[in-house]
């Protein structure tokens, strides 16, 4: 193994989020592999919450973590809701897909969870680090990881890029990234309320772009309006009147708001679709959104994230094994990225024809047209 020298890992994956852990808990548990995880947070901010759906639940187990993910007294979600085409909301309802509701993640403790179970099972987990200066040696790479402490030189002889959307490990290796799209959430937290909410997520549509909104388990609600970023900036000195007046658009978002005070500034994250060409190489793999990022329509989150984490951890194992399959399971990664990517842009087109209310307005007139980027 390349971690029998000294000072140096087999696999340092950048990310601890879950595309990253998926690839420790995979090293960790099937192979004798040596794994570090570099994670820039220290898991204290939050995140956007985020309805995890029952069929993402053989992916925990095969990772080990599914019964701690159970005990863990997540929110229940019963129901996917949508009004998009028409003012009526209409809902996916988990219980009859025969495997049990959902859940409403805080997405802080989740990612946590699934990085110290990495960290029980064997694996470095080093926090509020960030890795630079990476270059590849004769069988392996040289980088350094910056510490809030000091600086701590690594070498190691494979490179897993889970950095999310930024996807800056890939790239700093030769690989481009493709936008589909400017897609940008705005998302506020709502305080807790005596007034129960729906447990459910709410899906709907307005001239903006679309409204997603669903209770989290301290119960407060999020909500977070979909739209394209160049149209958020038209409005950069009114920001919160944009929201407003789309949220006055959303009858059934205002409606299970109600008179919830908004507890924070509004937040702006990315939610594009792109892609990675390549989603890898000799000696490295993207996984999660720094390998293919979709819009949060699509429902293609931890679940992909948590797929794509474990077949990059395959891939980093056949480059420790003899050697002569690794080129073909890249392939392989490289051609199954690229069918989802292509299954997804056809799906997301017929997501977004089939709201034609707003067909004048510039977000849904170029969704219509396939002008997006």
């Amino acid at each position: 193994m390349y971690a029998e020298r000294p000072g140096a890992v087999d696999v340092v994956i950048a990310g601890g989020g879950p595309a990253a852990c998926a690839v420790a808990l995979t090293l960790r548990r099937y192979t004798g592999l040596s794994v570090m995880l570099v994670e820039q947070s220290g898991y204290e901010h939050s995140k956007v919450g985020e309805t995890l759906s029952p069929g993402v639940l053989p992916l925990l187990d095969y990772l080990g973590v599914g019964e701690a993910f159970r005990d863990a007294g997540f929110s229940p979600s019963y129901a996917f809701t949508a009004a998009w085409g028409d003012d009526q909301v209409r809902a996916r309802d988990f219980l009859f897909t025969g495997r049990g509701h959902g859940w409403h993640l805080d997405r802080r403790r989740f990612d946590a969870g699934l990085a110290n179970a990495a960290r029980s099972f064997g694996a470095q987990l080093l926090l509020k680090a960030r890795l630079r200066d990476i270059c590849r040696e004769q069988e392996g790479w040289c980088l350094t990881a910056s510490l809030e402490d000091g600086e701590l030189p690594l070498r190691c002889g494979y490179l897993i890029d889970a950095t999310g959307r930024s996807a800056w490990l890939a790239r700093a290796v030769g690989a481009k990234k493709l936008r589909h799209d400017r897609l940008v959430g705005v998302a506020t937290y709502h305080a807790a309320s005596t007034v129960p909410v729906e447990a459910c997520s709410l899906v709907e549509s307005v001239p903006q772009g679309w409204w997603y909104s669903a209770p989290v388990p301290d119960g407060r609600v999020v909500s977070v309006l979909m739209t394209d970023s160049d149209l958020l900036q038209e409005n950069h000195a009114s920001r919160f009147a944009f929201w407003q007046a789309a949220l006055d658009r959303a009858p059934q978002t205002r409606a299970r708001i109600g008179g919830r005070e908004a507890e924070e500034p509004l937040r702006i994250w990315p939610a594009h679709s792109q892609s990675l060409v390549p989603c890898c190489g000799p000696g490295w793999a993207a996984a999660g959104d720094a390998a293919a990022a979709f819009d949060p329509l699509s429902s293609m989150g931890i679940g992909y994230a948590l797929s794509t984490g474990i077949q990059a951890a395959r891939l980093a194992a056949a480059h420790f094994a003899d050697g002569s399959g690794e080129a073909l399971q890249r392939q392989a990664y490289g051609d199954d990225i690229g069918r989802h990517i292509d299954e997804y842009l056809t799906l997301k087109r017929g997501y977004y024809q089939a709201e034609g209310r707003f067909a004048e307005e510039q977000f849904w007139a170029r969704r219509r047209a396939g002008e997006e980027s």
